[in-house]
């Protein structure tokens, strides 16, 4: 089983979602993957934004997410780290310069088929997270949000 771990700010909105959509992904295609995501300005146990909940309702995503701090143990837990954006990754690396081979943006990751082939070392796994990744990846207005996570 693969641990993915995928990280944003707060943690309430866009980690959440990825989070969201990959566990339903991987359950139904059958891929063994553990999803979890943190912000790295997160607030312990604050509930997902309404408008990420509403998006995860339309989707069918009935999980109930609340926010984590990227923390070591999260760190140490995943086998891929996902960030949304490159100053993300820029502070995951800071914090914890020993896993800064597995940390890559939502945009590396998808750009890299290679690398991802390699980190993940499994078909269903990749296909699976490039599919999320490639909707995740499109752009979203700033009347679509809430709140900034």
């Amino acid at each position: 089983m693969k641990n993915i771990l995928f990280v944003c700010t707060g943690n309430t909105c866009r980690s959440p979602m990825a989070e969201g959509m990959l566990r339903k992904l991987s359950k139904q295609r059958g891929t063994p993957l553990e999803i979890r995501s943190a912000g790295v300005s997160a607030v312990d146990g604050m509930p997902v934004s309404h408008h990420a909940e509403s998006i995860l309702r339309d989707q069918d995503i009935q999980d109930r997410l609340v926010s984590k701090p990227l923390t070591a143990q999260l760190v140490e837990w995943a086998d891929l780290i996902l960030t949304l954006t490159q100053s993300h990754k820029q502070y995951a690396i800071r914090q914890f310069p020993h896993a800064a081979d597995k940390m890559h943006t939502l945009k590396e990751f998808v750009e890299d088929d290679r690398r991802v082939l390699e980190d993940l070392q499994e078909q269903d796994s990749l296909y699976a997270t490039l599919e999320l990744a490639r909707s995740l990846g499109r752009d979203v207005s700033d009347s679509d949000r809430e709140r900034p996570d």
